[in-house]
């Protein structure tokens, strides 16, 4: 059961962002699809550069492109990076493949996009353990964070409506709260839809564009639902990554920015240079418009909070069990 209309849902184009990851093995998000569909979602796209598409395995999903011109046009015009030059037929990133999702549901007649990252290995409610997954495969999947997602993004003044990285180790136990989404995430098109910048850290930079506008507009996330990124090859922007993205944000928004060094990078990898968003870096609220949606949507989440809860109690106690039984193993031994 939903609490959406089916053209709510069905007003939304799914625009899968790809570059660089030609097998279908490397774009794990292609998973999704089914669940998506049976959300009443029926747009579905990979959106790619022309001199990409024509590299990407088929799967018999459409394929939008951008032109390699307009790609360069419009990242020379949308470039924030000082120590990077552009150069046509050069490295864009993805925020021009960002724009071209927008434009195309806009050409679409679309009131929203759902933007995802191509590498989204598995979704999780609350938890990513085994037990949140089937409680999460219970609710739905895809299909349950569409509803929730639309629900947000159309009962409140949120631009943007995202999830929650599985990097966070803690869950936030809220409906939502203002937050910066990033590779999986809602976005209003049309009148009041800001243009995205880059090349680095483009979400960041769209959700703070949002964020103190004299509209009221802020961006949102639904913490308890929340994805997991493939993290260890280099493909797609990663091969790019270096310290300069947390330098370039910090100059561009002192205010809501600060470097870092971390020992572990999402809990992976090494020490590097780091950008973090001190509390507040999202100024304006988060403000409900139809207050009647956004209470079922409550509803409903508070309903999958309580069985995910349960199931946990369950989980716990048959490890606790497994513990014991090795330990008496062991003792006897």
């Amino acid at each position: 059961m939903f609490v959406t209309s089916e053209a709510s849902r069905g007003g939304l184009l799914v625009a899968v962002i790809t570059g660089g990851r030609p097998l279908l093995s490397q774009r794990p998000t292609a998973r999704m699809f089914e669940q998506l569909r049976a959300a009443g979602v029926a747009d579905i796209v990979w959106v790619a550069n022309e001199r990409h598409a024509a590299e990407l395995e088929p799967d018999g999903t459409e394929v939008v492109t951008y032109s390699d011109e307009w790609a360069y046009e419009f990242a020379a015009s949308h470039w924030t990076h000082p120590g990077m030059q552009v150069e046509p037929g050069g490295f864009f990133g993805a925020f021009p493949g960002r724009e071209a999702a927008c434009r195309e549901a806009e050409r679409r007649g679309c009131w929203g996009v759902l933007q995802l990252d191509d590498n989204i290995l598995h979704l999780s409610f609350a938890r990513s353990n085994a037990g949140s997954q089937r409680v999460l495969r219970e609710a739905g999947g895809a299909t349950f964070f569409v509803d929730m997602m639309v629900a947000l993004a159309q009962s409140s003044n949120a631009r943007m409506v995202g999830c929650q990285l599985d990097s966070v180790p803690i869950p936030d136990f809220m409906i939502a709260r203002r937050g910066f989404p990033y590779s999986l995430f809602i976005e209003k098109v049309g009148e009041g839809r800001e243009e995205w910048f880059g090349p680095f850290e483009d979400d960041i930079m769209h959700a703070l564009q949002y964020s103190d506008r004299p509209d009221g507009a802020t961006t949102a996330l639904i913490t308890l639902l929340r994805y997991q990124k493939e993290s260890t090859s280099r493909t797609g922007m990663r091969s790019t990554y270096n310290d300069s993205r947390a330098q370039m944000l910090q100059r561009l928004y002192p205010d809501r920015t600060r470097v870092i060094i971390k020992t572990h990078s999402n809990g992976l990898g090494g020490h590097r240079v780091f950008h973090q968003m001190p509390a507040g870096a999202i100024r304006n609220p988060l403000v409900l418009t139809d207050p009647a949606l956004y209470g079922a949507m409550e509803e409903t989440m508070l309903e999958w909070v309580r069985k995910w809860r349960a199931a946990e109690i369950v989980n716990n106690r048959e490890k606790a069990r497994k513990r014991l039984a090795r330990l008496e193993k062991r003792l006897e031994a």
